[in-house]
């Protein structure tokens, strides 16, 4: 638990070639955001630099925290990372969780069943992740401000 504290960076920094891997494995492959009328389409190899260039950014805040011998609370740099990087792997298995239709009907409705629990649980875990974007944001001026 020490190197998470005190290398923070390093997780961020690692996860950025993990990211353009696997956004570059199938560059023709898109990801799509329906909001009521309106279809947001996304290229997987630009959704993984846009992913790439936001986790540079908090590895690099993490990094000029150290050097700058600021220290956040643990309990943030704690729940930051593993919201952040455990919540992305999350949010890719659930999404890359395809069921097949069956001819039973009863077996159709358990599965559209299931797939509405793992929208609830990627939403969640989406809003989880914002969520301590912004407490991280917060925790970093204030630190800036104080010091």
């Amino acid at each position: 638990m020490n190197t998470l504290l005190n290398k923070t960076h390093l997780f961020f920094f690692l996860i950025i070639p993990l990211i353009l891997a696997v956004s570059l494995y199938k560059p023709k492959a898109t990801f799509d955001i329906n909001i009521k009328d309106t279809y947001f389409v996304i290229r997987h190899p630009h959704l993984g630099i846009l992913l790439s260039v936001f986790y540079l950014i908090l590895g690099t805040i993490y990094f000029c925290l150290l050097k700058k011998g600021i220290q956040l609370s643990n309990w943030i740099v704690y729940i930051h990372t593993i919201l952040s990087i455990g919540g992305l792997i999350l949010i890719w298995l659930l999404l890359k969780k395809n069921f097949h239709p069956s001819t039973n009907f009863e077996e159709t409705l358990r599965i559209m069943k299931l797939e509405k629990y793992f929208t609830y649980i990627t939403v969640t875990t989406f809003f989880g992740i914002a969520l301590s974007q912004i407490i991280f944001f917060v925790s970093v001026i204030i630190k800036l401000i104080k010091s």
